[in-house]
């Protein structure tokens, strides 16, 4: 069942089999794949597991009404039963007024390199988990260290077929890894993470992973209160991400968007942050680990501008939510699972460098906050944030002086972006994700001393 031809014979029969019911329009979305997973409890190797994650979702528009329906078992009468389960719920579902049609896309797919590697596929259980003990060796910076952690090899097909003529394979590769490291002098306790994730097993640095989860722990020994105050803040690349990505996301998708419930609701056109800003989203990036040639609807994708100088230049959007926000489909469609139902998502984006050194924004801060691996972000929908820190630094006159306890950060996802004072000139990539240093004018920091 995995190879390219299985995949395309069990998706085309679906198709045939739903239209032969009295379907308008029919969609296969098929996955078959396989992660080994091994989880690390003090410093020891707990458990190994080999998880198929195969399965095929389903979906039946009859008379513009929706049926879904999915399974992990490929047998014929399995799929039967299941293509039967959408019809019948798209029979007594009422018409979705927003729905115009599933997508068809005759542009050829880019075949985006470094997305599979032999050598991911061939490794066994031993090399990997050789190849995790060197990690976990190397994160051990004292006898007393307690680390916990993962690291997964996974291999995947993907096939997305439909009635109206959309017919995609692509297959992937995936090798991750995750440490953290807490150690403890008395009540004083150091704790800290680091992880990597990459396509090719030649990128992918687990001796790196061991290293800064180690010495990330050993830097946050000797933590100690603030004083509340507004502060200036700094956050390295890891933290400008994880910051500014899932803000962006929440707030340019355009289903987020027809709901009024994005945060940047009819403000394409408009000033969103600050003219440091400047955003894209790239799906054909070598070797990212989100890159894709096209979408989980099929639709080849567009590399985009999301934000030049602080203005927004446009929404992500899927064969659904396109019309309902008057965009063309930009193929961004995104499945949680095959059982899903695709939603808008971004790739990978890149957050443009500045022109001043990450050394020169450090030594320019008077006194304010640094961020290691943290990130900045609200909860849902909704834009107010508070935010504990816990991999954060007291800067004083250029200098790191001591990690921070019990700080809280509290603001808004726009002061956030409104306040960006500064990028760095040096970025960091993480499998395709690319941010610099980042400076945030002063934000309030509930300190607790």
């Amino acid at each position: 069942m995995s190879t390219e031809e299985n995949l395309h014979d069990l998706a085309e029969y679906v198709i045939k089999y739903g239209t032969s019911l009295g379907a308008d329009q029919v969609e296969a979305y098929t996955i078959f794949g396989s992660v080994k997973s091994i989880q690390i409890e003090r410093g020891s190797i707990r458990s190994f597991t080999d998880t198929s994650n195969s399965g095929l979702g389903i979906r039946v528009i009859k008379d513009n009404a929706i049926g879904m329906a999915s399974t992990t078992i490929f047998t014929e009468e399995s799929l039967e039963k299941t293509i039967k389960d959408a019809y019948a719920l798209a029979e007594i579902s009422p018409p979705d007024p927003n729905f115009k049609s599933l997508p068809y896309d005759p542009k050829t797919a880019p075949t985006i390199s470094g997305r599979f590697d032999e050598a991911i596929v061939d490794i066994s259980v031993e090399e990997f988990t050789d190849l995790i003990l060197d990690s976990i060796q190397i994160a051990t910076v004292r006898d007393d260290a307690i680390i916990s952690g993962n690291f997964n090899v996974g291999i995947g097909e993907r096939y997305i077929l439909n009635s109206e003529g959309v017919d995609r394979f692509a297959s992937q590769t995936s090798v991750s890894g995750y440490l953290g490291v807490k150690i403890q002098d008395g009540e004083d306790i150091g704790n800290a993470y680091y992880y990597d994730a990459a396509t090719q097993m030649k990128n992918f640095d687990h001796i790196k992973i061991g290293t800064e989860a180690g010495l990330r722990a050993q830097k946050m020994l000797g933590s100690q209160k603030i004083e509340t105050a507004s502060l200036p803040i700094l956050l390295d690349p890891d933290s400008t991400y994880g910051t500014i990505s899932p803000i962006l996301s929440s707030g340019i998708n355009a289903f987020s968007v027809f709901n009024k419930t994005a945060f940047f609701v009819d403000k394409i056109g408009d000033a969103i942050a600050s003219s440091k800003l400047t955003i894209t989203d790239d799906p054909f990036i070598p070797e990212g680990t989100d890159s894709a040639g096209f979408d989980d609807e099929g639709v080849v994708p567009k590399k985009l501008t999301l934000v030049e100088n602080g203005i927004l230049q446009t929404y992500i959007t899927d064969s659904y939510t396109a019309p309902l926000v008057g965009l063309e489909n930009t193929g961004h469609a995104s499945r949680s699972s095959f059982a899903s139902r695709p939603q808008p998502a971004p790739y990978t984006m890149k957050i443009n460098a500045g022109s001043v050194s990450k050394d020169d924004l450090l030594a320019d801060m008077k006194e304010g906050i640094y961020l290691m691996s943290s990130s900045i972000h609200s909860r849902g929908d909704n834009p107010q944030v508070s935010a504990q820190i816990n991999q954060g630094f007291y800067v004083k006159d250029g200098e790191l002086q001591y990690p921070v306890k019990n700080a809280v950060m509290g603001c808004t996802i726009f002061e956030i972006f409104e306040k960006i004072d500064n990028m760095s000139k040096e970025t960091e990539n993480r499998s395709g994700h690319e941010a610099p240093w980042m400076l945030l004018s002063p934000l309030r920091v509930s300190g607790g001393k």
